[in-house]
């Protein structure tokens, strides 16, 4: 399965560092210019002219520094020059990109927005770079943001709890036995020797993580599918890491009982979602497909 991801939501590239204070002077002089700026690299950032919108967002903080949108913009830029570069290029403009982005957050001053969105970028530069540790820190850090709405807080802690399952997962299959794998695919991994302690501390450690994250994600939305879901998957895992029978069975029947209740959950939304879509279609005179 798929790591969710969250991925940055750019604002509009529309021009909008504001021009504030007196209508003469230096400093109003250089915000007009660092407006023009922005404007100028806005038009190549839409054309597709990525090097040269580049330039302009860099020229546009140059004049005015202290205006988060313009580094904002300019990290959005090397973020797609890091996306076609490989090797010590392509860390190296993410690493640049990060700097970037971490200025534009310093400057941001309560501007959820520009908050969020310099936020998204710095965690998903991690997670492209698989620096999984940094990745979850930035992660914590949008969902305890005081700009983080409720869907937002539940999705994050959602994600994380995704990649301890995943971690849980990969080392579990490792230790598959193919003979009973198509009859039990919850079978008991014998991870019981010395040489496969360490894996068996480390699938341990991710489901206990990985639970923490799923309750962290229901206690803000107690009725979100996809994390319940996980949270059966889990359930999973610990019944392949569990070898009394008795005890086995029960973690597979808290697995199917709550995989059913998010079921539920999803077919009644599903039903509301196409309701409503009825409904709106309805008021308008036109039938819905």
């Amino acid at each position: 399965m798929q790591l969710k991801r969250i991925e940055p939501r750019l604002l509009v590239l529309a021009v909008a560092l504001v021009i504030t204070g007196g209508s003469s002077g230096c400093g109003f002089a250089k915000r007009v210019i660092a407006k023009d700026k922005m404007n100028q690299g806005v038009l190549k950032y839409n054309q597709g002219l990525n090097s040269e919108a580049r330039e302009y967002f860099k020229s546009a903080t140059d004049y005015v520094p202290s205006e988060a949108v313009g580094w904002l913009y300019y990290g959005a830029t090397l973020v797609k020059d890091y996306k076609t570069q490989t090797g010590e290029q392509r860390e190296k403009t993410a690493n640049q990109a990060l700097d970037i982005f971490k200025k534009a957050l310093e400057l941001a001053k309560g501007n959820c927005d520009l908050e969020e969105n310099s936020m998204a970028y710095i965690s998903s530069i991690y997670d492209e770079l698989k620096n999984d540790a940094a990745w979850q820190e930035w992660m914590v850090k949008r969902a305890e943001s005081g700009c983080a709405k409720k869907p937002l807080k539940a999705t994050i802690y959602h994600s994380i709890a995704v990649k301890y399952w995943n971690c849980a997962y990969e080392q579990t299959t490792r230790y598959a036995d193919k003979a009973v794998l198509q009859k039990d695919p919850f079978h008991y991994r014998n991870m019981d020797y010395e040489a496969a302690r360490p894996d068996r501390e480390r699938v341990d450690d991710c489901i206990t993580k990985g639970m923490q994250y799923v309750e962290k994600s229901l206690a803000v939305d107690p009725e979100y599918p996809d994390v319940m879901y996980y949270k059966g998957l889990l359930y999973r895992e610990k019944q392949k890491m569990t070898k009394n029978e008795a005890d086995r069975k029960k973690l597979g029947d808290e697995a199917e009982a709550i995989a059913k209740k998010a079921g539920e959950i999803t077919k009644k939304r599903e039903a509301e979602a196409e309701a409503a879509k009825k409904a709106k279609a309805a008021e308008k005179g036109t039938p819905s497909t």
